[in-house]
């Protein structure tokens, strides 16, 4: 028997992975999303944790060509939902990219 989580515990798990200042805009993007849309980013940062376990040099781009290789998994095989969802975890990777704080150096544009 499958374990079924509810829309609200995958987003509260989804949200951890944000920074604090952040999450606003991170939760912003969950609350539109589809709980099935929500279980195939809850899917796949389940396989990125998973991954860094085994690997040092994991990043969730490269990961996403095995998570959604048709042939590994029968749930992939109709291009356009694979297609939908990997546009889905795409945008969510890089809300959480744009979630890393940036620190500026300022400098003046004067070279005299």
């Amino acid at each position: 028997m499958a374990a079924v989580a509810s829309r609200s515990s995958m987003v509260g798990a989804l949200l951890r992975t944000a920074t604090p200042s952040h999450r606003h805009l991170v939760l912003d993007f969950l609350q539109g999303l589809s709980r099935n849309e929500l279980e195939c980013l809850a899917e796949f940062q389940g396989s990125c944790v998973l991954e860094q376990e085994f690997s040092v040099a994991c990043h969730p781009y490269r990961l996403m060509a095995d998570f959604f290789d048709p042939s590994v998994s029968e749930r992939w095989r109709n291009p356009d939902d694979r297609a939908h969802k990997m546009f889905i975890v795409l945008a969510y990777l890089d809300i959480l990219q744009g979630s890393i704080s940036i620190r500026f150096e300022r400098r003046s544009f004067n070279n005299a």
